[in-house]
């Protein structure tokens, strides 16, 4: 503060003590407001992470910045109602804002060279992605056979989206997403996608990629080849697979290399992939994408090797091979042949043939579907082919030290060559292979509904059937059993719903079985009649370790199987969790501490304890603001354990009023119409004594409200004749009542904020569902966020309003302290007896609550 403005300040207070009174109101409101406007923000943060939704970080960004925008506001108010009150205040909230920016801040990439690179040495993931990286870890330190090709970097990508200007606009979209409006998903998805279709590319880019194709031209046999433009994304195949979610374009010339590689960018903003990106916790500067351009092999086979067996726990390697290429695959819509190899075997046992009548192959660029020949029974692999693919497999699984998924083609001259290799994420395994009959119901005890399913992706799920055709419904119910006859790709962006998938269709080494395995999703496939024998609506139990639907609810298949992990133990959960942590916690509890100043700050919520309590007790007496101005502030006399502190804005004072005030000297409509009802009767004041406030020295706490003489933890109230400010204090959770009630009803107004609380967070929740069923059927509009409550009613009449005022009061006292002992079991009982007029105090808490 600059020894002006404090000059300027005291001179006030000297010389003009009624001009500061007022400009210290004046910032006082600001700052409530300001202080209104961070506790809805953080009561928000609060919801997403206790209730699992899911937001792009782009909106928490702006989140974060509205709230960092609201607390310098409380700061910069607090400075203009007491010059140096503040002190550092404002070098703890830049500290703050700095760790919290640091979580969300984007990888920083400088926008230079090199825009796309040959496969002629390894090359960081952080320019290329896993996927080309790992490619390149087969070619030249596995020595394994993989399509010649070269990578355009995820430079480019962002160089794109600045010589574009379009990060701005794209922001702006993904922080409009809702992940439980399709529709609007779909219509962001849509404006995304056209964006980056129409980029325009600059001419260094340009000439990168179209430079390396020309060099991958100059080396091939045939002349200017057909190649395949894939994503290689940034965090793909890695932690989170994101198999299936990004484009692929085959059959691709020079021609259409430029358009292509415009069309894999593009689907980075399909609903499923937005969707996917949501759940991993990542932002969409995080997931750049790089491309891998590949000449295609022209494949009479091809196919998906899991190194283990991801749908049991004997470790069996399994070769799944069709003929042509392998799209329809890992599309799941045909039944491959598929090698079993024991572990150490080198012989497969058994073999199982699959069903294919078309074959998918590359005809001068165009993808064509021909029909298998009459004798196509015979495998699309010989067994000495398997053989020699399931060793190299095995070679590359010690070569990556894991599990992997691979995917592979091989030409006419019978060579292998090798497109993918990523983690292959097992999902949950049991110790001893199938349920154990100890937990799985005996026939006689229940038969079951559906038998011979395949796992794709094991665990136990109980819920409602959903029948798929096409379309869900927008507001699906969490943990739903979808029953469906193939895989379509908008399945994806459900899977926070989903307990379980069964498939009538479908194939263990699709990208949705990858998915699935990943989200925690029971996954059955070749589930034969599946949309016949379960009905919509129908409650069943599934058994994705063997392949069996059950109907009802089975609780020993329950208890002895692997639930999908927590919303809190969520990526996504993860990162939001480590931003609130300097943001909600609150450590400045005790104004009277020697602990309570800036230096204590360790969250946004601390300073914003901080500044609000500086301000309250600037604002209402514990200084004499102006010598002249401090006969206008009085406390009110009663014999209820209250501490409240007025001050007269107006005409509420008679003019002979002492140091303290009874309620009949007062002209305050709105302030009289409360204090009747938390005088009322039924309300005891003095239960609750047994609580320990440790932390609040010698005060005296008697029914939830601050006593005992101390200022600090007093309420007060600003008044006049029709108009009450009133802050409430309540333990742990405070009140904000602001309510005009003038002649003019159409001005007339009463809004009502509670917060916070003392007990745990189920205690604080059932006390706001309370509160909100009784607001509501007084007339108010309320709306919830996590346990704060906000209630609002506007062009009453004078005559109305003061009567809603002693409801709430009478409210407000009766539910002091409830959140110790009310849970949600208790709240019908207590709604009812607050309308019939009974009182609380005889339907004890049980001592355990207490």
């Amino acid at each position: 503060m600059e020894v002006g403005a404090l000059f300027k300040h005291w001179s006030l207070r000297l010389l003009a003590p009624d001009r500061i009174l007022q400009q210290t109101y004046e910032a006082f409101k600001t700052l409530l407001a300001f202080d209104g406007k961070c506790h809805e923000l953080m009561a928000e943060f609060e919801s997403l992470y206790h209730e699992g939704r899911r937001e792009d970080l782009a909106r928490t960004r702006i989140r974060c910045r509205q709230l960092t925008e609201a607390v310098a506001g409380m700061v910069t108010a607090l400075e203009r109602m007491r010059p140096g009150q503040a002190g550092v205040l404002r070098d703890y909230l830049r500290k703050y804002e700095f760790y919290i920016q640091l979580l969300l801040a984007p990888p920083e990439r400088f926008l230079i060279p090199p825009f796309a690179v040959a496969h002629d040495e390894l090359i960081a993931s952080s320019l290329v992605g896993n996927k080309s990286q790992r490619l390149l870890q087969l070619k030249h330190a596995a020595k394994a056979q993989v399509p010649e090709g070269f990578t355009i970097t995820a430079v480019a990508f962002d160089l794109l989206v600045a010589h574009n200007q379009l990060r701005p606009a794209i922001d702006l979209l993904l922080a409009g997403i809702d992940p439980d409006s399709a529709a609007g998903i779909d219509e962001i998805a849509q404006a995304l996608t056209t964006l980056v279709r129409r980029m325009e590319i600059p001419e260094p880019v340009r000439q990168a990629i179209l430079g390396q194709y020309d060099q991958l031209a100059a080396f091939s046999p045939g002349g200017e080849p057909w190649v395949a433009v894939r994503s290689s994304a940034l965090h793909e195949d890695g932690v989170h697979s994101f198999a299936g979610q990004y484009h692929t374009v085959l059959g691709v010339n020079r021609e259409g290399l430029l358009a292509a590689y415009l069309e894999v960018l593009a689907s980075k903003y399909t609903p499923q992939a937005l969707l996917y990106r949501l759940h991993a916790g990542l932002g969409d500067e995080e997931a750049a994408m790089a491309a891998l351009v590949l000449v295609m092999v022209d494949a009479v086979a091809s196919g998906v090797v899991y190194t283990r067996d991801p749908a049991s726990e004997d470790d069996a390697l399994l070769v799944h091979s069709i003929h042509g290429l392998g799209l329809p695959l890992v599309g799941g819509e045909v039944v491959p042949d598929v090698f079993v190899f024991a572990p150490e075997s080198a012989t497969p046992a058994p073999v199982v043939a699959g069903s294919q009548r078309i074959r998918l192959v590359l005809r001068r660029g165009a993808l064509s579907e021909e029909p298998l020949a009459q004798d196509a029974n015979t495998l699309s692999l010989s067994l000495k082919q398997a053989m020699r693919l399931a060793a190299m497999a095995r070679g590359l699984e010690l070569f990556f030290e894991g599990p992997q998924d691979i995917e592979w083609a091989m030409d006419a001259a019978e060579n292998f060559y090798i497109l993918q290799a990523r983690p292959l994420r097992l999902g949950p395994r049991q110790a001893s292979g199938p349920v154990p009959e100890a937990v799985a119901p005996s026939a006689d005890q229940c038969a079951p509904l559906l038998v011979g399913a395949k796992r794709a992706a094991g665990g136990i799920a109980h819920g409602i059937v959903q029948c798929f055709d096409h379309t869900l419904p927008a507001d699906l119910p969490t943990g739903s059993i979808l029953a469906t006859r193939h895989i379509a790709p908008s399945l994806v962006r459900y899977m926070d719903k989903l307990a379980a998938v069964i498939c009538e269709q479908g194939s263990v080494t699709g990208h949705f079985a990858t998915v699935c395995r990943e989200f925690g999703v029971v996954l059955l496939v070749e589930a034969a009649q599946a949309c016949s024998l379960l009905s919509q609506g129908m409650e069943v139990t599934v058994d994705g370790y063997a392949g069996k639907v059950y109907p009802g609810k089975i609780p020993s298949l329950l208890a002895g199987g692997q639930q999908r992990e927590a919303h809190k133990d969520s990526a996504y959960a993860r990162r939001l969790r480590a931003l609130m942590d300097h943001i909600t916690p609150l450590h400045l509890l005790d104004p009277n501490s020697s602990d309570f100043r800036p230096q204590s700050c360790r969250s946004l919520h601390d300073i914003i304890r901080y500044a609000h309590e500086k301000a309250v007790q600037t604002m209402f007496g514990l200084g004499d603001i102006a010598g002249g101005a401090s006969s206008h502030c009085r406390k009110l006399a009663t014999e209820l354990p209250l501490d409240i502190y007025l001050l007269d804005v107006g005409g509420a004072f008679a003019q002979d009023a002492a140091a303290e005030i009874a309620p009949e000297f007062l002209h305050a409509a709105p302030f009289l119409a409360l204090w009747q009802g938390l005088s009322h009767p039924q309300i005891d004041w003095q239960s609750h004594l047994h609580f320990d406030w440790q932390g609040f020295g010698d005060m005296a706490l008697s029914g939830g409200i601050a006593s005992g003489g101390s200022r600090d933890f007093a309420s007060y109230a600003v008044i006049s004749p029709d108009y009450l400010n009133l802050n409430m204090r309540f333990g742990f959770h405070f009140t904000l009542i602001d309510c005009l009630a003038g002649t003019d009803s159409r001005a007339n107004h009463c809004q009502l904020r509670f917060a916070g609380g003392g007990g745990d967070y189920q205690g604080r929740s059932a006390r706001i569902v309370l509160l909100h069923r009784i607001l509501v059927r007084l007339g108010f509009e309320v709306s919830v966020q996590g346990d704060l409550l906000d209630a609002r009613m506007i062009g009453c009449s004078a005559a109305e309003l003061q009567r809603l005022l002693v409801e709430v009061g009478r409210l407000l006292g009766m539910t002091k302290l409830l959140d110790m002992v009310l849970r949600e079991e208790d709240v019908d009982l207590r709604v009812q007896q607050f309308f019939q007029g009974a009182d609380w105090q005889n339907t004890p808490a049980t001592p355990e609550r207490l």
